[in-house]
């Protein structure tokens, strides 16, 4: 009698997988929520990059457990820039103590105004088409054929100008 397996099943080989499905998505999870990158979290589990990939692949729950983490981390700095961006009020609470020794608790309302350099990089980062500092136009010729574009950034043109100065010497 031979101990041959069904024909659509494959033999395993190598080594088992260390990957522990009631232990490794939530701690990967919990490291997520700390702001760890994916190379600090394969560290963490005891796992190189290319281990964390394939575990991310094989295993749907413990890529959703990264995924969902990542994104729970990410919203309140993304609140935080957007509220940036636009400005915001905010009131300030504060105790003071009066001349007499007593104390009372004043409430100040404050503003902080728009930040210019919070509303680019928003800009430039959820429409970079519109808001990069980089565009590409095609010119064509007259007949339709496409002619080469030559970006020279801003910071040359002092160095061509000074090359063209010294050619007319």
């Amino acid at each position: 009698m031979t101990n041959k397996k069904p024909a659509g099943e494959k033999k395993k080989m190598g080594r088992p997988s260390l990957y522990k499905p009631d232990f490794h998505p939530k701690k990967a999870a919990e490291l997520c929520l700390m702001g760890k990158t994916n190379p600090e979290i394969a560290q963490s589990l005891g796992v190189n990059m290319d281990t964390l990939q394939q575990w991310r692949k094989q295993y749907p729950d413990f890529s959703d457990a990264i995924k969902g983490s990542k994104d729970q981390a990410d919203a309140p700095v993304v609140k935080s820039l957007y509220q940036r961006a636009l400005g915001y009020k905010y009131q300030e609470k504060r105790v003071v103590q009066n001349p007499d020794g007593t104390t009372r608790k004043e409430i100040t309302e404050k503003e902080v105004a728009p930040d210019v350099t919070a509303c680019i990089f928003w800009l430039k980062n959820r429409q970079p088409k519109d808001w990069r500092d980089k565009h590409e136009q095609e010119i064509t010729e007259k007949d339709g054929a496409s002619l080469p574009v030559i970006f020279i950034p801003p910071e040359s043109f002092k160095a061509i100008g000074d090359i063209l100065a010294k050619s007319k010497e």
